[in-house]
């Protein structure tokens, strides 16, 4: 099925034939994507854990591709087109909302959980007589690999089930920067265990300035793409500018050695924002599909890439060491959810223990562990234990917590049972936003165009009675005002946290101090909730 060769990059480059036999595989992959995409939505399993699935039996198989999942392609071709994908759609109300929350989880979680990964598995090695050429760097180097997340497939089940976008926003943010904060934690790691020296000084150090560096380098870039973009009249124009803005950020960060990775979500971010006042509607559709496109062939070629890198006959050999790995990263992880919840309850971030147990089974492990690993220098002692168990950790991130991350939703009662009902109200209201913001658009219109929609406008308004009167007609079906309650209840936890907000305002701007910004954030949680049976 799939010619045989070792390098992806060299094999376009050394001739014709072995260009053909690279792009042969890469249709084969795309082709193997389809059927996986038909085959796991009928039988409802994750995508991504089928394209793993698929890619380790292909690898058993001997049907390896020309293509490998190496540093190089994920660093250089994969990660800035998903990051940028990811960035543009990020909403910049629910980011602002939610910063403290994901920062504390990007930055301090993603260190918390390299050491705490490295302290676990240094007491069960010992605890267990684990006889292993491995010191507690080797740990602390495999902590950093493992540390950032990769719930892509999460995401796309959050918004399946109707999960409240608290949830998604939570942990789509976090696993947008911990990216960049991982790669620079490892690369401060591994430079300490080559010299052999350590200070944890430098490490903070270094650690900051390049990390800080690449936010700058994205901030600018993506301002200047920002002013280019509201030139581009075409929206094939306006993709090649995206495109040069998300390659061409990471390569620049990149030269100047800072964080690539971090640099392109910033220029993402500051692109997202803005493409509503530069662009028209037609080519805001055209950019978004353009990159939607984009991620979801990149991420079918890359899960079914994790699964032909995966080597059972290894992974069979180390699998006491995986357990042990797998129960470490599981540890550290819920340490670096659970315990900054009263801090940020603090500060009118408030996760409940639900939410909080969501975020943590919710972290998976993924290709960016893979590549880190594999880019280990083939000097480096117990690379390859490191590598099988990262490889092993991360199958089994993908297929236990990928598969079994529904049932948690429903356990815990984040999945609403989607009644008739529920589905008309939920579809009425949007169709009134719709209404609404179309008859918004046509205020807007220009002097002469007014008058030539003012039979649509009227069409309009007719439409939004009818919905009105359809639902005055529903208001005592008991059905009905349960779907209402539930609505309700939606809307005070977007009210409380408007409240947060403006609590944090008042703080920031020394109104309040902050026991006192403490004290009004807990009475806000403590407020009774609306009656279910008294509610319109």
């Amino acid at each position: 099925m799939f010619p045989s060769l070792s390098n992806p990059l060299a094999s376009i480059a050394s001739g014709p034939g072995l260009g053909i036999a690279t792009v042969e595989s890469l249709v084969w992959l795309i082709v193997a994507a389809a059927i996986v995409g038909v085959v796991a939505h009928r039988i409802k399993l994750p995508y991504t854990v089928s394209l793993v699935l698929v890619g380790v039996a292909l690898k058993a198989l001997g049907l390896v591709p020309q293509l490998q999942l190496t540093r190089d392609l994920l660093m250089m071709v994969f990660l800035p087109a998903l990051l940028f994908e990811a960035a543009i759609h990020f909403p910049r109300s629910e980011l602002k909302q939610l910063a403290p929350s994901i920062a504390m989880l990007a930055a301090p979680g993603v260190l918390i959980t390299a050491i705490f990964t490295a302290l676990v598995l240094q007491f069960e090695f010992s605890a267990f007589h684990i006889d292993r050429d491995m010191t507690f760097s080797h740990f602390l180097l495999f902590g950093t690999i493992i540390a950032a997340t990769d719930p892509i497939s999460v995401i796309a089940l959050l918004r399946q089930l109707g999960v409240s976008r608290k949830l998604s926003v939570l942990i789509e943010g976090e696993s947008l920067f911990n990216d960049g904060t991982a790669i620079v934690l490892y690369s401060v790691v591994l430079s300490a265990i080559q010299s052999g020296s350590y200070s944890i000084t430098d490490g903070l150090v270094q650690f900051v300035v390049v990390a800080i560096g690449g936010i700058f380098v994205g901030a600018l870039l993506g301002l200047f793409a920002n002013w280019v973009l509201s030139f581009a009249e075409d929206h094939l124009i306006a993709i090649a500018l995206t495109t040069v803005t998300a390659y061409g950020t990471y390569l620049v960060a990149e030269r100047l050695h800072v964080s690539g990775v971090l640099a392109t979500v910033v220029a993402g971010l500051f692109v997202g924002f803005s493409n509503k006042r530069h662009f028209d509607a037609n080519t805001r559709i055209a950019v978004v599909s353009f990159w939607e496109y984009a991620a979801f062939f990149i991420t079918s070629l890359l899960f079914l890439l994790i699964g032909l890198e995966v080597k059972l006959p290894i992974i069979f050999s180390h699998a006491t060491l995986i357990v042990f790995a797998f129960c470490a990263v599981l540890l550290s992880r819920a340490l670096c959810v659970f315990l900054p919840v009263p801090l940020l309850r603090r500060i009118g971030q408030p996760i409940t223990f639900r939410e909080s147990c969501v975020v943590w089974w919710a972290g998976l492990r993924g290709s960016l562990s893979m590549v880190l690993v594999l880019s280990l220098p083939e000097s480096m002692p117990a690379r390859q234990t490191l590598i099988a168990m990262t490889f092993g950790v991360v199958v089994l991130s993908v297929v236990v917590q990928g598969s079994t991350v529904g049932y948690l939703l429903r356990l815990l009662s984040f999945v609403k049972e989607r009644t008739q009902t529920t589905a008309f109200l939920r579809k009425s209201i949007a169709r009134l936003d719709a209404i609404q913001a179309r008859l918004d658009a046509i205020r807007h219109l220009s002097a002469f165009d007014q008058p030539l929609t003012k039979e649509l406008a009227h069409s309009l308004q007719n439409e939004r009675a009818d919905i009105l009167a359809t639902i005055k007609e529903k208001e005592h079906d008991t059905e009905f005002r349960k779907a209402q309650a539930e609505r309700v209840h939606a809307l005070e936890e977007q009210l409380k946290q408007a409240a947060r907000d403006s609590y944090r305002h008042s703080l920031f701007h020394n109104i309040i101090n902050e026991t006192e910004a403490a004290e009004l954030s807990s009475e806000l949680e403590a407020a009774p909730p609306t009656d279910d049976e008294s509610s319109p």
